[in-house]
């Protein structure tokens, strides 16, 4: 009787070994390279779902406010840069409301690619509409930042 395998140099015991597919190794390559494609649009261009990643962030100071005809509305001033504004940056305002008081948050978003043409018009002061989700009332009206009263400026409703 024969002991071993019947042909010499092959294990009939060992099971064929298992490989992964082939096309899963595409599918692998191929997603990790649209992960790059988005995260490198979203940093260099400032465009796709992480566009933050391609935007700077300013915090600036608002200075006044005023009603507006709306009561669920007012307008926040902030001071613009000394280097002033950029034809694509957006000045946003968030007001963050309490029982007594409303406290006003602005930002300025600037895309980080590139220089730009810079534009002062409109003097030194922006004013921004800003959304209440209660009317204002009574309520005193401060700065995020400094914790500071806004002054109000009646001159006109906006």
């Amino acid at each position: 009787m024969a002991h071993g395998p019947l042909i010499p140099g092959m294990r009939e015991f060992d099971r064929p070994r298992s490989r992964w597919p082939a096309w899963l190794g595409w599918l692998v390559g191929i997603s990790a390279a649209i992960v790059v494609l988005v995260v490198l649009a979203g940093f260099v261009g400032g465009v796709g779902p992480l566009r933050v990643l391609g935007q700077t962030q300013t915090a600036l100071s608002p200075v006044a406010y005023r009603p507006t005809t709306s009561d669920a509305t007012i307008q926040v001033a902030v001071t613009l840069p000394p280097a002033g504004l950029c034809r694509g940056d957006e000045l946003t305002a968030i007001a963050f409301e309490r029982s007594n008081r409303v406290e006003v948050e602005t930002v300025l978003v600037r895309s980080r690619n590139g220089s730009c043409t810079v534009t002062t018009m409109g003097g030194d002061l922006r004013w921004i509409d800003v959304a209440l989700d209660q009317p204002l009332g009574t309520r005193t009206v401060i700065s995020a930042v400094d914790r500071s009263p806004l002054s109000r400026d009646s001159a006109g409703l906006g």
